[in-house]
C-alpha cells in the first residue's frame, strides 16, 4: 500500500500521537521526513508549503495537499480510511460531540498543561501567577473529564474509540509525564482508567508508546 503522505515534525511530538493512531486504526501508512526543529522549518522549501513554519505539517503523497495544525491533519487522516465513521462519528450528534472533545483537548487541556510543562522541561521560565492559573485550569479540565466519563468507556457514546478520545489522550501525554503525579492521579481515577484503556488499544499503543507516569512532579524553584 502506498503511503497516504508525509509528516514533518520533530521527534517525540505528542501531538503526532493522535495522527499516527488514526492512521494505524485506518490501516494507512504515513512516512516521516528528516526534520531538525529550527532549521528544516525555516528553509525556503518548507516555508513555500507551510508559510508559518509550524509543525506538525503534512504533505500528501502526490504533493497536492499541504496541511498544518495537528487537529486538521488528524481529521484528514481519520477521514481517509475504513474507520472514518468510528473515528469521526456516524451521525450529526456523534460528529458534534467528537468535535467538542477535540476542541476541549486544545482549549482546556493543552492550554492548562503547556505552562505547567514548559518550565519543568527547561523551555520557559517559572512564573508563579501563570502556575496558579494553569493549575486551576487543569483541575477544572480533569474534573470535567472525570464527570463526563462516569459510567462510560469512551468519551462519545459508542462501542469504539473515537478521534475525540485520541485527541484528549494525546494532550494528556506530557501532563502525565511531567505534571499529573501520583497524588493528583488518585483524585481522578476515571480519567486514569480511561487513558490507560485508550493507549492500550492495538494501533493506539504503537502510536503512543509505553505509558509513563511521573511519581512526584517538580515543585516551584526556591
Amino acid at each position: 500500500m502506498p503511503p497516504l503522505g508525509t509528516i514533518h515534525t520533530n521527534p517525540n511530538n505528542p501531538r503526532v500521537s493522535k495522527i499516527q493512531a488514526a492512521a494505524n486504526l485506518n490501516n494507512l501508512i504515513l512516512t516521516f521526513a528528516p526534520f531538525e526543529l529550527g532549521k528544516t522549518n525555516h528553509t525556503p522549501e518548507f516555508l513555500s508549503k507551510f508559510p508559518l513554519g509550524k509543525i506538525p505539517a503534512f504533505t500528501s503523497a502526490d504533493g497536492s495537499v499541504n496541511i498544518v495544525e495537528s487537529d486538521a491533519i488528524a481529521q484528514y487522516v481519520a477521514a481517509s480510511g475504513p474507520a472514518a465513521e468510528q473515528l469521526l462519528g456516524s451521525n450529526p450528534i456523534q460528529r458534534a460531540q467528537i468535535r467538542q472533545w477535540i476542541s476541549f483537548s486544545a482549549n482546556e487541556m493543552e492550554a492548562s498543561l503547556i505552562p505547567l510543562v514548559l518550565w519543568r522541561i527547561g523551555l520557559a521560565g517559572f512564573d508563579s501567577a501563570k502556575e496558579e492559573t494553569a493549575f486551576k485550569g487543569l483541575e477544572r479540565a480533569l474534573g470535567c473529564l472525570e464527570k463526563s466519563l462516569e459510567g462510560k468507556e469512551w468519551l462519545v457514546d459508542g462501542e469504539e474509540v473515537s478521534l475525540g478520545d485520541l485527541s484528549v489522550a494525546s494532550a494528556l501525554v506530557p501532563g502525565f509525564l511531567v505534571v499529573i503525579d501520583e497524588e493528583m492521579r488518585g483524585r481522578f481515577p476515571g480519567v486514569v482508567g480511561w487513558y490507560e484503556r485508550v493507549i492500550g488499544l492495538e494501533g493506539v499503543r504503537e502510536a503512543f508508546g509505553e505509558k509513563v507516569f511521573v511519581e512526584k512532579r517538580q515543585g516551584p524553584p526556591a
